[in-house]
């Protein structure tokens, strides 16, 4: 019998010793973004980032922040500046702060391929890795990139060198809740913008920065950096995510086909698509700027062939898209144009 309680403690012990040292992997399904997913970043002061290692308590629970808007995960091709991010597969729209993140995700990565402020268009040539995929503590990885973009009249040249590092996992705690199983990753990025402005122009630029990520969660829960510029004073900051709403990974699994017609467009348009699978449905319109537009269509989609049309009429003369939302997830995009 006392040996039988030994064996029952011992194996108590190991299935405890297993869970204590279970560490978090990051996986390309649980963490690349997908059409539908939305967030809100709250912009706030900076906060120590805590320690490094496993099973650490990271408590930012003091943390307050500003919303920064919702961030809306969406395709490429509904953007104002599509045609420069012809590489990228998804992106990151926020209207309120007027900038979009272009990435292309993978398997074994996500890259970023640029972004866009109010009046600025960044592309990159060579794309700067965020993630790689299975990405596990201790993991690391060093990545170059570049792009070039135009200021002020002036051609800018951007390069750079990222190092990422998995340096932690543990607890995080924010004003938007408690995360077990956290994944910190520590990533600094050295690089430079130059241009000739009549004389050489170069400055560069540290951003040494920790994020917080948490599988099956599309977007990083928290964020610390320290920006130093080679000329004037460093600029520091922190952020926490919160209403985090997560899309489903393949929308356009639900959609064979589909058109939109006449285009350009007077009057009205007919949107026709076909379904693999009775769904609810909704015509969503957004102007090249990504403004939605008042004019919307809900539906009960059935299997095969849909055809929907709305009245364009009303709507100034421009460039739009039509989004097919299939159970309220962007599965289709298609662009068209409105004449007067």
């Amino acid at each position: 019998m006392k040996k039988k309680l030994q064996n029952v403690i011992a194996l108590s012990l190991l299935v405890m010793c297993s869970v204590s040292y279970a560490q978090p992997i990051l996986t390309a399904t649980g963490t690349n973004p997908v059409i539908g997913d939305s967030y809100t970043f709250n912009n706030g002061a900076y906060v120590s980032p805590g320690n490094s290692g496993v099973s650490q308590t990271w408590n930012f629970s003091s943390m307050s922040g500003t919303s920064a808007g919702l961030t809306n995960v969406v395709a490429p091709s509904i953007t104002p500046n599509a045609s420069s991010f012809s590489n990228a597969n998804i992106a990151a729209l926020n209207n309120t702060a007027g900038t979009c993140n272009y990435y292309k995700k993978t398997s074994s990565a996500i890259q970023s391929y640029g972004v866009t402020g109010s009046s600025t268009v960044i592309p990159y040539s060579n794309p700067e890795d965020f993630l790689h995929f299975p990405f596990a503590y201790t993991n690391t990885f060093t990545d170059p990139w570049e792009g070039q973009f135009s200021s002020g009249g002036y051609t800018f040249y951007r390069t750079g060198t990222t190092i990422v590092t998995a340096d932690g996992w543990g607890t995080l705690i924010t004003p938007a809740g408690t995360y077990t199983d956290v994944m910190r990753v520590h990533f600094v990025e050295n690089y430079q913008d130059s241009a000739f402005l009549g004389t050489p122009y170069i400055t560069t630029y540290v951003n040494d920065q920790y994020m917080w990520y948490k599988e099956s969660v599309h977007v990083q829960l928290a964020s610390v950096f320290i920006l130093t510029p080679s000329t004037g004073s460093a600029y520091t900051g922190g952020t926490y995510t919160s209403t985090i709403v997560t899309g489903i990974s393949n929308p356009e699994g639900f959609i064979g086909s589909s058109n939109i017609f006449p285009n350009p467009a007077m009057g009205k348009i007919t949107v026709d698509f076909t379904l693999s699978e009775n769904k609810s449905l909704e015509i969503q319109l957004y102007n090249e700027f990504g403004q939605q537009a008042a004019v919307n269509q809900s539906a009960e989609g059935v299997l095969g062939l849909n055809t929907i049309t709305l009245n364009v009429a009303t709507l100034p003369q421009g460039i739009y898209f039509a989004h097919i939302l299939v159970e309220g997830n962007i599965a289709a995009s298609k662009r068209f144009v409105v004449v007067k």
